[in-house]
């Protein structure tokens, strides 16, 4: 696996101002991406605290900011979510898969 980096850019949120994800932007010595995270990456608990914050404060979300708990729950789904993302965009699909033809 190649080594990249990830910083969260924002919260994505629908008209109506519900959470549906977040923005990442993704890069490693070759490639820069942005991506759009779902919110189902994150467990249920998260996505109400994040949808709370949302509600309540006027600034945008920083992830910095939160409670190192509520980091730690976003930032380790969220990485083995871009491990997936990262192999399938940058390198194409390097899965494992055996040939069944003879």
């Amino acid at each position: 696996m190649s080594q990249y980096v990830y910083q969260i850019h924002g919260a994505l949120e629908n008209a109506r101002g519900q959470f549906k994800g977040l923005r990442v932007l993704v890069c490693d010595l070759n490639y820069f991406d942005s991506v759009d995270v779902p919110v189902e990456v994150l467990d249920n608990e998260t996505a109400k605290f994040l949808q709370f914050r949302l509600k309540v404060s006027k600034q945008p979300l920083d992830i910095q900011r939160l409670p190192v708990s509520v980091q730690n729950r976003i930032r380790e789904p969220l990485g083995r979510w871009l491990d997936d993302w990262v192999l399938k965009n940058f390198y194409g699909n390097i899965s494992k898969s055996k040939d069944t033809n003879p």
